[in-house]
Parts: C-alpha cells; structure tokens; sequence
C-alpha cells in the first residue's frame, strides 16, 4: 500500500480565521506542483483525504483534476488531531491514499508510521512524502521518495 503525505502549500499569514486561510500565490503554485508530481507518480487507484480546511482543500483541488479524481473531507486530518486518530481511520482504507492535511499533524503521523513513535518532524509546505508498506500502522512504513517545492521553484 502506498500513502502519500502533504502539507498544504503556503497560506495567508495572520488571520483570525484559520479555518478559513487561503494559498498565497506560491502557495497555489505549489499545490500545481504537487499535482504534477503525483499525477507523474502514481499508478493506479488513488483515494484523496483533506482537511475541511480551505488551504488543503485549495491545495487538493489541482491534485483531484490532474488525477482524475474527486477529494473527500475528513475531520481526522484536522491540526489538532492526534496520529493514532488518522492511522485508526486508515486502517479502513484499502487502496492507495493521499492525504492533504496540516503541521504538526503530518509530520507526527509521519514519525508514527515510519518510526512507530510520534514527535514533531520538519515540513515545508507542499512537501511530499510517499510511504509504502503492507499495511497503515506504526512503524510499518518506509518512505521511499520526497517531493520538495522547492526543488521546482528554481
């Protein structure tokens, strides 16, 4: 199984809404970046989970169109959920899985699943991780490639 991790691109700073944040321009270049890249690398049937926030959702909706795909809402990719939460909801899933979520939620949940314990990993925004594995439990997963913005920016 494969798991594919993504922090949303750059979002507005400052604001009193955080539900409500949007991609600044290089945030939304970002996330066309990131579309590219998983549309380059993924093969076969893909599940897509984002935060009901408006960054992730702005940072999915390029990923969605380049795969062909529609998204799906799930609270569990919230910044304020726990790791095991997310790797509970997984553990349903039976195909392919790219989440779009949040910090410190992404890079906890990526220490959990590749280290089997949870601390707060670095990541840049849009950044991608793509996890394999036999199955969505900690420390059962190995990262195999790393996507980073800005190795497209120039």
């Amino acid at each position: 199984m494969k798991l594919y991790l993504i922090r949303h691109g750059a979002a507005e700073a400052g604001s009193t809404d955080d539900i409500n944040r949007n991609l600044t321009a290089r945030g939304e270049n970002q996330a066309l970046g990131a579309a590219k890249w998983l549309a380059k690398n993924i093969k076969g049937p893909v599940s897509l989970w984002v935060s009901p926030y408006l960054r992730t959702r702005q940072t999915a909706t390029p990923i969605a169109k380049a795969l062909g795909i529609e998204f799906l809402e799930h609270k569990c990719l919230q910044p304020e959920m726990t790791p095991q939460k997310v790797v509970d909801e997984l553990c349903h899933e039976e195909k392919n899985i790219i989440l779009v979520t949040h910090l410190p939620l992404v890079g906890r949940l990526a220490s959990l699943l590749t280290e089997g314990v949870i601390f707060d990993q670095p990541w840049s925004p849009a950044e991608i991780w793509q996890l394999e594995g036999d199955v969505f439990a900690p420390g059962c997963l190995t990262n195999v490639d790393v996507w980073y913005p800005v190795l497209d920016e120039g």
